[in-house]
This record gives structure tokens, sequence and C-alpha cells, in this order.
């Protein structure tokens, strides 16, 4: 089983021509020149008309990791110096966990479970108004994941865009310190930014889906 994320961006046709390419840039910075994701992810990704995106990963655990890595990296965009509250540009994601099939060269060519999953997911998230699910064949794994990723969905609402941008640097693998050195803040400053954006909470959530995303493959192999 792997997962895909379906993601697109809210609002994108209200965006200029230079907040659409910071967008885009920002999008391929993260999935293409990283080092956490070429090292640890394992994926590969298309922009498709601009605002939207789909992740392939052979890993299905790293997926709310890709997930939270791609709307911080979003939502710490400011597109004005002065106003780094509320987040103006958002995103909205759906991970879909299954079979692939039909793998091809171009990611929104293959097909799967996984797709199938994922594109169904988004286009539901858009008549719910939902910005963070999830769908697997398992009925009761779902049930569960439900009720977290709408807890999460709460969390994520609360974020501005100085602490997306810490939740960011931290899902790349920095510590508070190298965060507080790249950023010109204080460590104490990053850490309370860090509580601000609900990490206490995140990263056990983070933990928990990917024992499960690992205790369900251990069922597929038994």
């Amino acid at each position: 089983m792997k997962a895909v994320i379906t993601a697109d961006i809210i609002d994108y046709s209200k965006l200029s021509i230079e907040e659409e390419n910071l967008v885009i840039d920002i999008i391929y910075d993260t999935f293409e020149d990283d080092e956490y994701v070429r090292t640890n992810v394992d994926s590969s990704f298309m922009i498709t008309r601009g605002d939207s995106v789909q992740i392939e990963l052979d890993k299905k655990e790293e997926a709310l990791n890709v997930a939270l890595l791609l709307k911080s990296a979003i939502n710490k965009i400011a597109l004005s110096e002065s106003n780094k509250t509320k987040p103006t540009i958002d995103v909205r994601i759906a991970i879909g966990v299954g079979e692939i099939l039909g793998k091809r060269e171009n990611v929104n060519e293959s097909t799967g479970d996984a797709y199938t999953f994922s594109g169904r997911t988004l286009d539901m998230m858009k008549k719910n108004k939902r910005t963070l699910a999830i769908a697997t064949n398992n009925k009761e794994l779902n049930a569960e994941l439900e009720t977290e990723f709408r807890l999460l969905e709460v969390v994520l609402s609360g974020w501005t865009v100085n602490s997306a941008e810490v939740i960011y640097w931290t899902i790349l693998g920095l510590n508070e310190r190298e965060i507080s050195e790249k950023l010109k803040k204080s460590q104490s400053a990053i850490n309370q930014r860090k509580k601000t954006a609900g990490w206490n909470g995140i990263e056990p959530l983070i933990k928990r889906y990917k024992e499960l995303m690992k205790r369900e493959a251990i069922k597929l192999i038994y």
C-alpha cells in the first residue's frame, strides 16, 4: 500500500501572477530541492493547472508529515511583511491510502485505489469546506482518522504565518536552536511559536498516524 496526496490552492484564481509564481516556486523548492524530502519521503510530485498538486508516496506512513509540510509551506507565505497574522494563502489536502496500479512516469497518469480515494476525498472536501482529510479501504481505520483529522483541522485553522514558518522548519528536521538562527529570532520565541501552533498536539498525532499505517501494513502481510 502507498499514499497519494491531492491538493489544491484555495482561491487560486484570485491571486495575481506574481503571487501565483510565488506559490509555485515555494512548492518546487520544498519538494524538489529539500534534502529531507529527497532522502526520507521517497516521493514524486506534479503541479497541474497551477493550483493543483499531486504527490505519490512509497512510504504511506510519511503522508501526514508531507501534508503538513505542504500546508505549512503555503501558509508561511507572507504577501505583506507587515501582516504575519492569519495566512492569506491556504491549501486543501486529501490523502488516499491504497494500492497504486498502472504506475506511470507522470504522477497524474497512474491509477489505483490510492489515487481514487485521494481524488474523491478532495471533491468531497470542496463541498463540505474541509481542508484536510484521508480515506483508506479500512472503515475502522477511517473512523479513527476522521475524528483525529477533524480535530487537527481546528488546530491548523489557528496558525499564523509565523507559526506555520516554525512548523515548516520543524518538520524538515531543524531543532529550535537551528530555527532561531535561520529566522534570526530568540530560541524562546521559536518555542513559543511552536506552542501557539499546537505542536505539542500535532507531534503525537503524527506518531499515532505512523503507528496506524505500520499496523495496517502488518495486517496485509499476515
